[in-house]
This record gives structure tokens, sequence and C-alpha cells, in this order.
């Protein structure tokens, strides 16, 4: 089988960055041109694009809670370059099709906090609470402002 034809077989498992293609087909034992090669006529025939993979994986990683600054993080060990990544968000901002950060960190905190009355706690339960509330959306990507407000309008 040629990188070609490989380079194929793995993305129709999945879509993938051209990065991650190419470190496959390398691992596979390819020569470094013959695997440039592949990845070019793959990237030709459109198999391979990072701008839309990227946009593809904002819209999973927000359906699922994650804030941008995580999205970014992954998006760039999976090999998408920061100006993809920058140029695909501002993209998407300009059509209206990211959701609101805050919303959404919003809702995770609803998530955390349940039935709590928060009023009810006293401030070591709420410094509890808020530790808890901070590092759930710090680990989800959220902007630390955004965190901040969270925190402020909830607990």
């Amino acid at each position: 089988m040629d990188a070609v034809e490989r380079g194929a077989s793995y993305l129709a498992v999945k879509p993938r960055t051209e990065a991650q293609v190419y470190e496959y087909l390398i691992g596979k034992g390819y020569e470094e041109a013959e695997v440039r090669e592949a990845v070019d006529s793959l990237k030709e025939y459109h198999y391979i694009d990072d701008e839309e993979f990227a946009r593809m994986y904002i819209r999973y990683a927000q359906d699922r809670g994650r804030g941008l600054e995580r999205i970014k993080r992954e998006l760039s060990s999976k090999g998408v370059g920061r100006d993809t990544i920058e140029d695909v968000i501002y993209q998407l901002q300009q059509e209206d099709a990211l959701p609101d950060e805050m919303e959404m960190a919003l809702a995770v905190a609803a998530d955390i906090l349940g039935d709590i009355d928060v009023s009810t706690l006293d401030y070591r339960e709420k410094t509890k609470l808020r530790g808890r509330v901070s590092r759930r959306l710090a680990s989800r990507g959220f902007k630390t402002d955004i965190i901040y407000d969270v925190l402020s309008k909830t607990i």
C-alpha cells in the first residue's frame, strides 16, 4: 500500500489534521519525501483541511461545554497552526456561530451548584464552593475574567 492510500484509509476513520496524517505515515515507515508528497495529494483532494477540521472541532468541543482557551490548546496539540485557529475563531465570530462563553460558564456553574441554596452557606462553605466552581471552569478552558464574573453572579 502506498502512502497516499494508507493516508486515505487513516482519514476514512475520522477527520484528522495534516500533522496527524504526517506523523502517522512517518510512524508507518514511509520516507519523508514520500509522506510530504502523499500529504500534499490528500490536501489537493480536500481529504485534509486543517481549517475545516478546526471549524468542526470548535463546534464539537463547545457542544461539550469547553471554553475557547481549552479548545485552542487541544487544536494546537493536534497540529493545527495558531494562525489557522485564530482565523477560524474570527470567522465563526463574524458568522455569529460561537455561543456566548459567559452563558456556557454559567450553565456549568449551575450544574455544579444544583439545588444548593447559596444564601444559607457560611463563609467557609462558600469559599469551598467558589474553589470547586472555579477549578471546574478553569479545567474546561474558560478565561479567568469569565470565571470571576460567574463566581460573582452565582456565589
